[in-house]
């Protein structure tokens, strides 16, 4: 996974926050922008897409196709360079642009064609590809983002963050530990066994994962 090439958060305000039942006790300014860009990061990794759309560009060392780029829910491929090496003439590196097929725009998977003069894709010379550079455009549809699904997930991943940060809003359970069983004097209880993801462990980061998880770029089952 790259970078995350946000340093303010992009969809998180106060006022959306406070709307979905988030709490600021005596957090400042600053702590609840930096809970609001890590609870978006958190989301983007999670989802494998970004929240709004987003050039990246990646390398790939080629083994054939499809390549599954970084990140999915793919709305444009910018371009495509092929580095091919020439081991006929001293291992020259060779770049020339590409022609591609994107197989799968949710999934992010992507067909390239290794073509030397590829204005014409007419044949194919010499070896396969080295590595292959892709600039492409990931983002939700537009307004998804905005939906309330997301932004109660975010609310809460923030939420989580934030009571690390600001002393009035922490609690017992520290760094949200997700905890399966617990015993106090006569008292017992067992609870469901919870999953892990980007947002953690206890009961409230599975509930944000839930709530986004139809969003959720992944790999697929059977055929692409």
């Amino acid at each position: 996974m790259q970078p995350y090439p946000y340093t303010s958060p992009t969809i998180l305000t106060d006022a959306n926050f406070i709307l979905y039942g988030g709490h600021t006790g005596t957090s400042s300014v600053a702590q609840r922008q930096a809970a609001y860009l890590l609870a978006e990061e958190q989301m983007v990794e999670y989802l494998h897409s970004f929240l709004i759309p987003t050039i990246v560009t990646g390398t790939y060392f080629f083994m054939g196709n499809p390549i599954n780029l970084d990140y999915g829910h793919v709305n444009q491929v910018l371009s495509v360079s092929i580095n091919s090496i020439d081991w006929a003439n001293s291992c020259t590196v060779e770049t020339v642009s590409g022609c591609f097929g994107q197989r799968n725009d949710e999934y992010g998977y992507l067909d390239v064609n290794y073509y030397f003069n590829c204005g014409g894709c007419a044949g194919i010379v010499g070896f396969p590809p080295y590595h292959v550079q892709v600039a492409y455009q990931s983002g939700l549809q537009t307004g998804t983002s905005n939906q309330p699904a997301m932004l109660m997930a975010l609310t809460i991943a923030a939420q989580i963050n934030l009571n690390e940060m600001d002393v009035s809003l922490s609690n017992e359970g520290t760094a949200d530990i997700g905890i399966e069983s617990f015993s106090n004097q006569q008292y017992t209880e067992k609870r469901v066994k919870l999953g892990s993801s980007a947002f953690g462990n206890s009961p409230m980061a599975n509930r944000a994962a839930r709530l986004v998880r139809k969003y959720r770029s992944k790999a697929s089952i059977g055929f692409h």
